[in-house]
């Protein structure tokens, strides 16, 4: 696999994880994670980290803290 497959993987994991990229991407991506170990590893690290992160952190977000990241978003 070249390094620029799976620096293209690595930066789109979030996205990918979050289901906000096109199919067209996804099956890319999925395709270079079935056969890059490197990727593959580091996608079910982010994976099962988001899974215990859901299952412990159920407090609500504070609305300040949310309006401040939106401001500092749209900043950007």
């Amino acid at each position: 696999m070249g390094k620029r497959s799976c620096v293209h993987a690595v930066e789109k994991i979030y996205y990918y994880l979050d289901g906000e990229i096109t199919w067209y991407r996804r099956v890319r991506i999925n395709w270079h994670l079935r056969s890059c170990q490197l990727c593959e590893g580091a996608f079910d690290f982010e994976d099962r980290l988001r899974s215990v992160i859901r299952a412990n952190c159920s407090e609500e977000i504070p609305d300040d803290l949310i309006n401040r990241l939106r401001s500092i978003i749209s900043d950007e």
